[in-house]
């Protein structure tokens, strides 16, 4: 997939993002880049990316790759209410500390015009970046969690916005806060399933997995 700026691989960010992720018909990811979070997370019934970028990603499953703006895309989209978008914008100019540079940047009128969207559309959204004023006071009904992660040998706190209450993820391989967690949680349910297939009942621990 290669290296992005802002990519959420490098940092680490994947697993908790899509941790988040609540049930979904259709995964609508915006700003795409090398698709990090597409990559890593479970196929909806239909998915689709989009980026300015024309560079494509390979997906291990069927993505339906947009070329141009998301604005567009999300102002014209027949949302239906089952999807799911997830929107990772180049960070605000104010909030950076690399000088490395978007090839498609954003301005703050861009910014604003994105959360203008997002906000009005009816169905499940989450938002990353770093903490900003904007971004807080336009959100500020909505969830949020903050994600400390390393980035280029240092400590960065990464924010998630959620228009849903976030902590409940439909796959068992992606709860848990952290790794072990992570592999407790395989483990219960690995065992969950094992007793179950010979009917001994599943353990009072179990993971819930909706299908």
């Amino acid at each position: 997939m290669g290296a992005w700026y802002g990519s959420k691989a490098t940092s680490g960010l994947c697993q908790p993002l899509v941790a988040a992720m609540p049930t979904h018909a259709t995964y609508i990811e915006t700003h795409l880049g090398g698709g990090a979070i597409t990559y890593r997370k479970a196929p909806a019934l239909r998915n689709i990316g989009i980026d300015r970028n024309a560079r494509s990603i390979r997906c291990a499953y069927e993505l339906e790759l947009v070329h141009g703006c998301c604005h567009r895309f999300l102002a014209e989209f027949p949302f239906a209410g089952d999807e799911l978008v997830c929107s990772d914008p180049s960070y605000l100019h104010s909030t950076r500390k690399s000088r490395r540079r978007y090839r498609y940047d954003y301005t703050q009128a861009d910014h604003e015009q994105l959360l203008a969207l997002l906000s009005g559309l009816p169905c499940a959204v989450m938002i990353s970046g770093h903490p900003s004023q904007l971004y807080e006071r336009t959100l500020q009904s909505w969830h949020n969690l903050s994600l400390q992660v390393m980035n280029q040998a240092r400590v960065v706190t990464e924010k998630l916005w959620c228009n849903f209450a976030p902590g409940s993820p439909h796959w068992h391989s992606y709860a848990g806060q952290n790794f072990k967690q992570r592999q407790c949680i395989k483990r219960e349910a690995a065992n969950w399933a094992k007793n179950d297939a010979f009917g001994a009942g599943a353990s009072p621990n179990a993971v819930t997995v909706s299908r």
